[in-house]
């Protein structure tokens, strides 16, 4: 992945700001991976994730830097994750991002969770018991050979109520779920971590997009706040103070005791 001009880091992190951690996260992978927010919003979240990851290592070095609680003692232990430690790879037998199980007598075939299903169900990121249920219908793509229209039995299936077809029961949408993660491994990264004062082990969550966001945002507002101070003192433009290298922003800055 090529490395994003400073620019263009700009660019994406206006683009994302203020926005729903989903959408945010859309947002950024469409800038890393030079397409449109549609074409990102249809990816597998793992194939999501990877074009952050990916952006990540081309605009920022170092390990991601994060914090965890213990779950044995509590204790906040600073964790240094590398970057190669997040990648994955593409999921399904076949490379494709679909999968197939067979539960309570039928066989369905499903794909992979995209951040379109997401935005349509859980636009916040949190979902609810409903909202999940109606996120594994959506995947949904054939039981027992027929096609379905998983996405509008998704849209049906609110309030608890069961999806509009015989052969989404929930012991079959039940194996879907658990399936999911073999279609896309990426979509749900886990770290096997040790507590450093008790010893306790755990697979704890890691959530990309927020980590890559929170890496761009600092250095965005950084960025920002060069501009702003050599922009005061010498009446320089945005693009004039973002074209100069890192050491002689660094010479002005100092210059005007900043």
């Amino acid at each position: 992945m090529p490395v994003l001009t400073q620019a263009q880091l700009l660019q994406g992190w206006e683009g994302a700001a203020g926005q729903g951690p989903v959408a945010r996260a859309v947002a950024l992978a469409a800038a890393a991976g030079g397409g449109s927010i549609a074409e990102a919003g249809e990816l597998p979240l793992g194939a999501r994730d990877a074009l952050l990851v990916g952006l990540r290592a081309a605009c920022f070095r170092g390990d991601v830097e994060c914090l965890a609680d213990c779950p044995g003692c509590g204790a906040e232990l600073e964790v240094a994750v590398p970057l190669s430690d997040l990648r994955r790879p593409g999921g399904g037998a076949d490379g494709t991002g679909e999968g197939e199980v067979c539960a309570d007598g039928r066989r369905v075939r499903f794909r992979a969770l995209t951040s379109r299903d997401v935005l349509a169900v859980a636009p916040g990121g949190s979902a609810s018991s409903d909202a999940r249920r109606r996120l594994v219908v959506r995947c949904v793509l054939a039981v027992d050979g027929e096609p379905v229209d998983g996405e509008a039995l998704g849209a049906e299936a609110s309030g608890g109520a069961a999806p509009d077809h015989p052969g989404l029961t929930d012991e079959v949408l039940a194996a879907v779920a658990a399936a999911l993660p073999s279609v896309d491994p990426g979509a749900d990264i886990r770290l096997d971590l040790t507590c450093a004062v008790c010893g306790h082990a755990w697979a704890a969550p890691f959530d990309v997009p927020a980590h890559v966001w929170a890496d761009v945002d600092a250095c965005a507002r950084g960025l920002l706040a060069d501009v702003h101070a050599l922009a005061r003192a010498y009446g320089w433009r945005e693009e004039d103070v973002l074209a100069l290298s890192a050491a002689r922003r660094r010479y002005y800055l100092e210059a005007i005791g900043t």
